[in-house]
């Protein structure tokens, strides 16, 4: 959070402003050299104008407050999303406000009606790790653009940049990708889930029976049953056979992307870091974000 006052907050005239101080002082040596007091009014009249727009210029942006809200995650290549709230304790309405990355977009905002406001700026990224977004700038010419505000914020806030994925993931034998069971093995004999019927053998339980079959053909059959064991895919950094640190990376985010898409539960094996098979949201997230800081410092 950053409270912009008179410590922070620069101020200078534009080119407009300066001609206008050189008309003043002309005018004002007019006034000496012909002793005419209307001239004397006019340029003082001026330079009060001056001086007043100057000032509320600074106040437009005097006791503004801003505060980072959150960075959404991204990919690499991608554009870092920050949301920053705007808030005006004072009863003085804001106009005109621009805010500016050093090298990116700007966006133009007031506040008028309400006390705060929220903006979204984005960002390019260009490698994976913590995003810190760079200084952010705020500036203002209002009333008349004959002086320009400005101050510098910097938000203490850090996001973070997954990896690029890759189009398509290395597949290594053994992973269960092609499985077409959305429950996983089916092993046979079990007790919970209905898999069908075959011819009665002498010793079936009485309750295994399908007696409602019986009851139709005149012959026993045995009801039979199914479990299912959860497929749990282990994304494993030591089953990529390809080199490089940023390459393997993309391989197991498309694969996390991949197995979150379809619903399955999977663990994480970096070297140093293991994540428990699970699913969701919450699990992509972290695994990610394990991605996204492998190798870095105070990971």
């Amino acid at each position: 959070m950053a409270t912009l006052n008179l410590r922070n907050i620069y101020i200078i005239p534009s080119k407009t402003a300066l001609g206008l101080l050189s008309i003043i002082a002309l005018l004002f040596l007019l006034g000496i050299n012909f002793q005419n007091s209307l001239v004397y009014i006019i340029s003082f009249w001026l330079l009060a104008l001056l001086l007043l727009n100057i000032f509320y210029t600074w106040r437009n942006l005097a006791g503004l407050t801003l505060t980072a809200v959150g960075i959404e995650p991204c990919f690499a290549g991608e554009k870092a999303v920050l949301e920053v709230e705007l808030s005006r304790p004072t009863p003085y309405a804001k106009y005109a406000l621009e805010l500016t990355w050093e090298d990116a977009m700007q966006v133009q905002i007031d506040l008028i009606s309400t006390q705060t406001a929220r903006i979204k700026l984005s960002h390019s990224t260009q490698q994976r790790g913590r995003f810190t977004p760079p200084r952010l700038k705020i500036s203002t010419r209002y009333p008349t653009g004959l002086a320009l505000a400005w101050a510098y914020v910097h938000l203490d806030i850090h996001g973070v940049v997954y990896p690029a994925p890759v189009e398509k993931a290395f597949q290594a034998q053994g992973e269960s990708y092609g499985d077409n069971s959305e429950s996983g093995l089916e092993i046979t004999g079990g007790t919970n889930d209905f898999g069908g019927i075959r011819d009665y053998q002498y010793g079936d339980a009485p309750k295994r029976v399908h007696w409602a079959k019986f009851a139709q053909t005149g012959k026993l059959y045995t009801k039979t049953f199914v479990d299912y064991a959860s497929h749990e895919v282990w994304l494993d950094w030591e089953t990529l056979p390809m080199p490089g640190i940023e390459v393997r990376l993309s391989h197991l985010c498309r694969k996390v992307l991949e197995c979150h898409q379809e619903q399955r539960q999977y663990g994480l094996k970096l070297p140093g870091k293991v994540i428990a098979p699970d699913k969701g949201d919450a699990h992509k997230a972290r695994c990610l974000q394990a991605l996204a800081l492998f190798g870095l410092a105070n990971d």
